[in-house]
């Protein structure tokens, strides 16, 4: 076994087998044992816990070397019984977890099988036979947080009890949803999302449960599940608070309320639909104060940020954001209303829905059913002296002719609109019947932009780009062409050597919950429309010839932004090509 005094023979053996996996760099593994050797943990323990950038291929080639069995910790549900068998800071200072137990064995995982006076004390406490299993330092991480109870058994508790004490005594949903122990249940929801940073909540009933799942840095993650008998009096509260109509369930409907945590207000949204199963309601949280908002907090480079200001400043002409919904095209808007926003500027916008209130702007919500459209709305709008509209997406030939007018008539136009490129956005803008002499004339810049999930600074390592762990990324990525471009637009140092080069990842920690992320950035293509961008738009150019043009008087498109916030440790190569891979 490798410890701390006898290095040697195994430890040639286990650098001999991590270097056949193409597991670990053989700088890495000198690292490894430089720590192993300085503070006092085993050679193991280090390894998988702080230099596993493919944990499963790591585990097993370690497994195979040192003959114990692995085992995944991340996808069992470990009995409380049986995790409580030894305490928690017995289990987080040796990273070791009792996993099951059949009559008189357990099966104990471990980053440090070697560890044999752990063992034996886990087998006196116990009073059981310790079968060792060998494990990743994320499957740890993962079931210490059993210990805790952060997302499932707390949180089970609370809901239960609230739901029991308010089905006891009260026969109605509508009744239920005033008492006390419910009101306690829907805050513990809210509260309990607001503090992981969730951007939704989605309530999903299904014939046998309700799920209630989190969007924490644009994916979901289930949360907890609640038997079906809560969902009438869980509907009823929340309908209550968005202010809609609690005895209405074939008819989908839209709220929304505000929510005090710490002494900060926040909006939060309610859409609820009928399903199969039951009203599902999904709660959007919209907490940007306007303090966040600014350019350089958007994630934008020194190249792209002076082109959003440049074109942000102009009297007049358009400004259009796209992307897809949830790409963060609101908040971009936001950002460049609150740079504009001063006392000699009157700015107006309408908008399906207000997400944020704006001190100083003048915001208009629309409402069909009461004769406000998009369309009716910013011709409301161009009568009250406005300098700065925003119009909240254009989604019909109506509102893109108005928008188009409005922008040729002295004014400065922000909108969205829908398209996967931007150099799609002017063909996108001709199919809904604008002339290709006013989409070339009007525009003054388009930004496309998606979001991606940054690096978690808690848990953040690095590793070289090199070898064969990278191969599925290399062919995608034209290094010597990327470097060239970034070093040419002052990006990167002009010594930067893409052989040298070193990407970040994160290894997992409780800060993140063990993604490996924290938090999101966004990766953007900004296309201004110069002469040359403009004579291609009236001679009806494709995207493919608009993107070669751009490029080569250059333009960064989304993928290479999305490159250079890699190559500066902000996110990794699976988050950018998640996104991007359209």
């Amino acid at each position: 076994m490798i410890n701390l005094i006898s290095f040697g023979s195994d430890e040639n053996r286990l650098w001999k087998a991590l270097e056949n996996g193409q597991c670990i760099t053989r700088e890495q593994f000198r690292e490894a044992t430089r720590q192993a050797r300085s503070t006092g943990r085993f050679l193991t323990d280090v390894l998988l816990q702080n230099y596993a950038l493919e944990p499963e291929k790591m585990l097993l080639v370690i497994s195979a070397t040192l003959h114990f069995p692995p085992v995944r910790l991340a996808d069992r549900v470990i009995s409380p019984a049986v995790l409580n068998l030894i305490p928690k800071e017995v289990a987080e200072q040796h990273a070791v977890i009792i996993f099951k137990k059949i009559k008189d064995t357990i099966y104990v995982a471990t980053t440090a099988p070697e560890n044999t006076q752990t063992i034996e004390f886990i087998k006196k406490k116990t009073g059981l036979k310790p079968q060792v299993f060998l494990t990743t330092g994320k499957d740890i991480r993962h079931a210490l947080r059993g210990y805790q109870g952060e997302l499932t058994e707390e949180f089970s508790r609370i809901i239960e009890q609230s739901m029991r004490e308010a089905m006891a005594a009260y026969d109605s949903a509508e009744k239920m949803a005033n008492f006390v122990p419910m009101i306690r249940m829907v805050d513990t929801i809210i509260e309990r999302a607001l503090r992981q940073k969730a951007s939704d909540i989605h309530i999903e009933p299904t014939s046998k449960k309700i799920t209630i799942r989190f969007r924490v840095d644009g994916l979901l993650q289930r949360i907890v599940e609640l038997p079906t008998p809560i969902l009438p009096p869980l509907i009823a509260r929340l309908k209550l608070m968005a202010n809609l109509k609690i005895d209405e369930h074939r008819r989908p409907q839209d709220g929304r309320f505000n929510h005090v945590l710490d002494n900060r207000d926040v909006a939060i949204r309610v859409s609820a639909i009928p399903t199969l199963h039951g009203t599902k309601m999904v709660l959007r949280i919209l907490d940007t104060p306007e303090k966040q908002l600014g350019l350089r907090k958007l994630g934008l480079n020194a190249t792209d940020l002076h082109k959003m200001k440049h074109h942000a400043l102009k009297p007049h002409g358009m400004i259009l954001v796209t992307g897809p919904t949830g790409s963060g095209k609101t908040t971009t808007l936001y950002t460049l209303l609150k740079m504009l926003h001063k006392e000699a500027v009157n700015i107006c916008t309408i908008e399906d829905p207000i997400e944020y209130g704006m001190d100083g702007i003048n915001q208009t919500q629309v409402h069909p059913d009461g004769g406000i459209t998009f369309a009716t709305g910013l011709r409301s709008l161009l009568r009250q002296d406005p300098n700065v509209i925003m119009v909240g997406e254009i989604r019909d030939a109506e509102t893109a002719e108005i928008a188009i007018n409005a922008a040729m008539t002295g004014h400065l136009v922000l909108t969205t609109l829908h398209t996967n490129t931007v150099f799609l956005t002017p063909q996108r803008l001709v199919e809904m019947g604008v002339q290709p002499y006013l989409v070339a004339s009007v525009i003054n810049v388009i930004v496309g932009q998606r979001l991606v999930r940054k690096v978690c600074t808690h848990c953040k390592t690095s590793a070289s780009f090199s070898g064969k762990i990278f191969d599925r990324y290399r062919p995608l990525c034209d290094l010597p062409t990327l470097f060239g471009q970034f070093q040419r637009l002052g990006l990167l140092p002009p010594t930067s050597d893409p052989n040298e080069l070193k990407i970040s990842y994160g290894k997992g920690c409780a800060k993140c919950g063990d993604t490996g992320y924290l938090g999101r950035v966004g990766i953007y293509e900004i296309l201004p429309v110069d002469e040359t961008i403009r004579q291609l738009i009236l001679n009806h150019a494709t995207g493919e010839t608009l993107r070669e043009t751009a490029e080569k008087n250059g333009v960064l498109t989304m993928h290479a932004d999305g490159m250079l916030k890699v190559f500066t440790g902000l996110t990794t190569l699976a988050e950018v090509f998640r996104v991007t891979k359209d």
